[in-house]
C-alpha cells in the first residue's frame, strides 16, 4: 500500500521587503546562530562565574546579555519580524512576557540588592522562563510538563 504525498515547497524563513537579514542564505543565517547562541552560553557562564566572586553588576550584565544574544540567534535563523510574531503570538504571549519580566528583574536585583542569594535566585528563575517559553514551540511541550509536575506534587 502506498500513500501519496504531496511536497510543497514552502518558505522556510518569513521575509520581506522590510527584514534586515533577507539577502543572507540559509547556511550564513545557521551559522549566525549558532555564532549568537555559542557566544551567548558563553557569556551566560562568564556571568555565573562573576556572580561566584562576587561582581552583582557583571552577573546581571553578562547573564542578561548571553540571554539576550541566544535570543537574538532565533532573530538570525527566523528574521526579526517572524520571531517577535511567534513571540507574542496568542499561544505564547505569556510565556515570552514572563522570560523578559525575568531578564528585568534579574538586572534589578543585581544592581539594587547585591545579594548573590537572590541574584542565583532570579539567575534560576530566568533559566526556568527560558525552558518555559522553549518549551512552548514543542508541540504539547509545555502541557506534558506541567502535567509531569503535576503528578509529582499530587501522587501523594
Amino acid at each position: 500500500m502506498t500513500i501519496p504525498v504531496e511536497v510543497v515547497d514552502q518558505e522556510v524563513v518569513n521575509d520581506n521587503d522590510e527584514q534586515c537579514f533577507q539577502g543572507l542564505s540559509w547556511s550564513s543565517r545557521i551559522q549566525g546562530y549558532v555564532l549568537f547562541t555559542a557566544l551567548g552560553f558563553f557569556s551566560s557562564f562568564m556571568g555565573w562565574v562573576s556572580l561566584g566572586i562576587g561582581y552583582y553588576w557583571k552577573y546581571s550584565v553578562l547573564s542578561t546579555l548571553g540571554s539576550l544574544m541566544s535570543l537574538a540567534s532565533t532573530f538570525i535563523l527566523m528574521g526579526p519580524r517572524a520571531q517577535l510574531n511567534y513571540m507574542f503570538d496568542e499561544y505564547r504571549r505569556t510565556s515570552s512576557l514572563l522570560y523578559i519580566s525575568s531578564l528585568i528583574i534579574t538586572w534589578i536585583v543585581a544592581i539594587a540588592y547585591k545579594s548573590a542569594l537572590l541574584c542565583s535566585l532570579c539567575g534560576l528563575l530566568q533559566y526556568g522562563c527560558l525552558i518555559w517559553y522553549s518549551l512552548s514551540y514543542v508541540p504539547y511541550g509545555q502541557e506534558a510538563v506541567s502535567g509531569f509536575i503535576a503528578r509529582l506534587i499530587f501522587s501523594r
